[in-house]
């Protein structure tokens, strides 16, 4: 055997596996920074922040205004957790028939109109609203509608409804069957962070 042409076919055989050998690790090198990056952005968009809500919801309750005008409402308020915007919250609501209502910031789910001493108002905007008389009349006031305003410690969320309005109120924006629902009923409030998808509160609720 010529020792002389062995040694020049081994050679020649060596650049193709060096070549093979360098692409993979140039791949394996490529796969590890895509994964860590990959991982760096799941693990900052999938971040939820943290509350404890008190949730109550009263129908046809005698209030100020005596037993002519009877109202509904339901109350969310913050009791321990992060600022959230509320811009960043759905809330879902399934009542007694397993009616599924889904509430949107700004998305404009309540418009009605009332009388009040010979005078008509009209409210439209979104409920929830901000549950703070000095920031003006919801409806009337941007900040109050929920998408524009912030959640934390002490915040509190309402939607009601008087039984002088007439259209699509907070309780109709809250429960899509809301006359339906009555003393007894257990409903399901869960409150969502749109960004992360994830379900940061929720309660079963008895009507009262």
């Amino acid at each position: 055997m010529n020792k002389k042409n062995m040694f020049q076919n081994n050679s020649k055989a060596t650049s193709p596996v060096i070549g093979v050998m360098l692409m993979v690790v140039v791949t394996v090198i490529l796969a590890a920074a895509v994964s860590s990056y990959s991982s760096g952005m799941v693990s900052t968009t999938s971040t939820a922040p943290t509350a404890v809500f008190d949730v109550k919801i009263e129908k046809n309750a005698i209030g100020d205004m005596g037993p002519d005008y009877p109202f509904s409402y339901i109350s969310i308020k913050e009791i321990t957790g992060d600022a959230i915007q509320t811009k960043d919250l759905k809330i879902i609501t399934i009542d007694a028939g397993n009616t599924v209502t889904e509430v949107l910031p700004n998305s404009g789910n309540t418009d009605y109109s009332f009388t009040s001493n010979n005078t008509t108002y009209d409210r439209s905007g979104t409920s929830p609203y901000l549950n703070n008389p000095s920031d003006g009349y919801f409806g009337t006031s941007p900040d109050k509608n929920f998408g524009n305003y912030t959640v934390k410690s002490g915040v509190v969320m309402v939607a009601d409804k008087y039984s002088n309005y007439d259209g699509t109120t907070g309780m109709e924006a809250m429960f899509s069957e809301w006359n339906s629902i009555k003393d007894g009923d257990w409903v399901t409030v869960r409150i969502i962070h749109i960004p992360s998808q994830k379900v940061i509160f929720q309660t079963e609720v008895e009507v009262i």
